[in-house]
């Protein structure tokens, strides 16, 4: 028998306080955030088939990191019950952020003494808000659908001057347009939750902005929210390698609000073309008046089922070999230092933002380097929560490559598939085999080896065929 899906949403505002580290670029000066241009939220989606039950938690952050997630994760399974396969930390990957965790604190000093308590709080946000969610939940119906943005484009760009891979506009590279909308509303046809799912890179806002923004998805959110009546959640798509169409290196801060505009416009236009309430028509007779008007009566079908389904699978991905840990760990004190005497010599600007640059470089590679020491494999864990036979939600922790989201996407048994990289525990960029030989940034900083990638596709293509299977 068809099971009914019970749906519940919350949300707590997660906006640090100011003056607290605000590090997510190399190039900037600044080390506070100054201001607030947009708060940040804690979003949460709590779902159920009076069987299995979920929860979903959309946080406005760049990441929680493997010494800051498991906390996160635990204080939900305290406070709903839920075990940890149930619950997903879900992030917005907004690099106008604050600081979370001690990882980023090495190249940034002002600030990064708010962090430790603002983390702590935080874990109590999330699962304050998750708690709230499965409260609320009530008799729902969903449906799902897909539109196209052009507010992304791949961002590996070889330079003309010596076809080096930096951090642009590559117009003939992949990229993913699709917008893919999961609408939920109460039987009695209020609208609860819109879930949208997209892929870019939340670096519209540049290192040159000192106030603390949600980026695009924060906007995207809110035109939704208004235009709907409905509570928007945000799944970050596979956008390791995707970026805005506008801002990032200056100036995006006057972009990043007209790109989440876009975005927002054409997921509400997908959400009200979606009805949850199935229905057929059928003629019933005419209406005599100026013209003959044909009349129409709905006939309500049967709600699909809305079996929840979760399942986790383990990957042990191969990884690359780091220069010695001490080393690079050694580099890295080494431009920290000379950071620190250039702030503390009201040094230049522009060397400020040098140095800057190379100890956030330099502290990256360090860290995984340390991590990843003496080992061959890293492993992750790919999780997926299924609707009935028509809405897949997988997951893979870390910055996966657009080509594995478009491949996962393409190969999936179910006709709506939401994939979404930067979930639960913040890691590290899945590249595509075919990005190496022309290094960059984001082959440059992973640990992967180049057949990470194939991997995760595989993987999370098996983890959804033994999702659908169980529902036959």
């Amino acid at each position: 028998m068809p099971r009914q899906l019970l749906a519940g949403v919350a949300r707590s505002d997660i906006t640090p306080p100011l003056g607290i580290a605000h590090a997510g670029w190399g190039a900037q000066t600044h080390q506070r955030a100054a201001g607030v241009d947009l708060p940040l939220w804690a979003t949460a989606l709590a779902l159920s088939d009076g069987e299995e039950t979920v929860v979903i938690v959309d946080l406005d952050l760049i990441y929680l990191w493997d010494t800051e997630a498991p906390g996160a994760i635990r204080a939900v399974e305290r406070a709903t019950g839920l075990p940890a396969s149930h619950i997903r930390l879900s992030y917005t990957h907004t690099h106008s952020g604050p600081v979370n965790g001690a990882t980023w604190s090495s190249w940034v000093k002002d600030g990064s003494e708010m962090v430790p308590a603002y983390d702590a709080i935080l874990e109590h946000h999330i699962a304050g808000v998750a708690r709230q969610a499965l409260a609320t939940m009530r008799p729902a119906r969903f449906a799902a659908g897909s539109g196209s943005a052009r507010i992304n484009v791949n961002r590996r760009f070889q330079r003309p001057e010596d076809g080096a891979v930096v951090c642009g506009r590559n117009w003939v590279g992949p990229v993913d347009p699709q917008v893919q909308v999961l609408r939920i509303d109460g039987t009695d046809g209020a609208p609860i939750a819109a879930v949208v799912n997209y892929a870019c890179h939340p670096i519209t806002v540049g290192p040159d902005c000192e106030l603390i923004t949600p980026d695009y998805p924060g906007v995207m959110k809110r035109v939704v929210e208004s235009a709907t009546g409905a509570t928007c959640l945000f799944l970050q798509g596979a956008t390791g390698d995707l970026g805005p169409i506008q801002g990032c290196a200056r100036g995006g801060h006057a972009e990043y609000r007209r790109l989440g505009s876009i975005l927002g416009h054409e997921a509400s236009r997908v959400w009200w073309e979606l009805e949850p309430r199935r229905r057929r028509e059928r003629y019933a007779g005419t209406l005599e008046s100026g013209s003959p008007l044909a009349i129409y009566e709905d006939e309500w079908l049967d709600d699909p089922d809305a079996t929840l389904r979760v399942a986790t699978r383990e990957l042990r991905l191969p990884l690359k070999q780091f220069a010695p840990a001490a080393e690079l760990a050694a580099a890295t004190a080494a431009h920290v230092a000379r950071l620190d005497q250039l702030r503390a010599e009201g040094g230049d600007l522009e060397a400020i933002r040098a140095e800057t640059m190379l100890a956030k470089r330099a502290a990256m590679r360090a860290d995984l380097a340390k991590r990843n020491e003496g080992q061959t494999h890293r492993t992750v864990t790919l999780q997926a929560f299924t609707i009935g036979d028509q809405v897949a939600l997988p997951v893979v922790p870390g910055e996966p490559f657009c080509q594995i989201g478009l491949d996962v996407k393409a190969g999936s048994p179910f006709p709506h598939t939401l994939f979404a990289g930067y979930a639960n525990v913040g890691w590290a960029y899945i590249p595509t085999a075919d990005a190496y030989p022309f290094g960059g940034y984001e082959v440059e900083i992973t640990p992967f080896a180049p057949e990470a990638a194939a991997m995760v596709v595989e993987g999370s293509l098996a983890l959804l065929r033994d999702l659908a299977s169980d529902g036959r």
